[in-house]
């Protein structure tokens, strides 16, 4: 079964000002960022930051009831939460990996295909790929969730990925760390969720088909992803952070 690093839902602030900054300091990391593209409505908008297939979508709320955005993510905007809300792992067995969380007693709901309104609401667009929300990791406001596109897909739209850090030799988003409150009930949750697990006192490695996820115990939730670089690229490590977010390239 396949398993990785997919795409990360950052909320952020509706500020135009945060957006530009954000844009300038990616922009001298050879991270291209186009805020202005993206899909939306009326009521929410969102970009992403490719890196190869991986991406970060920045999310901003236009109006109070998110326009069409994921409900209980509009809730937690109204309530002033700001930073990671999920992190998703690309599958190619979706509908396996919720018979096991169903087996495991985790209230992982049924997979959903994403649809969105455009020109006065008198089309829709379907999008492909189906995706599963699952509820938040114990004691932390952060999710895990898990996508699969359709088959063929990924090679569609693949000329969509733009702009792409790959362009500039910044391959891919493989590694993933998540700092947080690793009670023991969190720590049942997630060996539910991923049972090949390797599990210390303060740690869980998870083995990704491409990288790993490691979650280690802190005080809040920090997350830390780690880029892959081509040879050809040359320039000296770095970093970006966004609310409760690092980027390491």
């Amino acid at each position: 079964m396949k398993t990785d690093l997919d795409h990360f839902v950052v909320h952020i602030d509706n500020d135009e000002a945060l957006l530009d900054d954000l844009k300038t300091r990616l922009a001298t990391c050879g991270v291209p960022f186009e805020p202005t593209w993206g899909k939306g409505t009326k009521g929410f908008k969102a970009a992403n930051i490719w890196i190869g297939s991986q991406y970060f979508e920045i999310v901003r709320l236009l109006r109070p009831d998110g326009g069409g955005w994921v409900p209980k993510w509009v809730e937690r905007h109204q309530a002033g939460k700001r930073g990671l809300y999920c992190l998703f792992l690309e599958t190619d067995e979706l509908d396996t990996v919720v018979e096991r969380l169903h087996a495991a007693g985790i209230e992982a709901g049924e997979p959903e295909r994403i649809t969105f309104r455009g020109f006065l609401g008198l089309f829709k667009k379907t999008m492909p790929w189906r995706v599963l929300y699952l509820p938040t990791i114990p004691g932390t406001d952060l999710e895990i969730g898990f996508i699969e596109y359709d088959p063929g897909a990924r090679e569609k739209l693949a000329p969509y990925l733009v702009p792409n850090a790959a362009e500039n030799g910044i391959t891919g988003v493989t590694n993933a760390t998540l700092n947080l409150p690793l009670t023991e009930t969190a720590k049942t949750y997630l060996k539910q969720l991923f049972p090949a697990a390797t599990a210390t006192t303060d740690e869980l490695t998870i083995p990704l088909t491409t990288g790993q996820l490691r979650i280690k115990n802190g005080k809040t939730v920090q997350v830390d992803f780690y880029t892959e670089k081509a040879d050809s690229y040359q320039e000296p490590s770095t970093s970006v952070t966004l609310e409760n977010v690092t980027l390491h390239i």
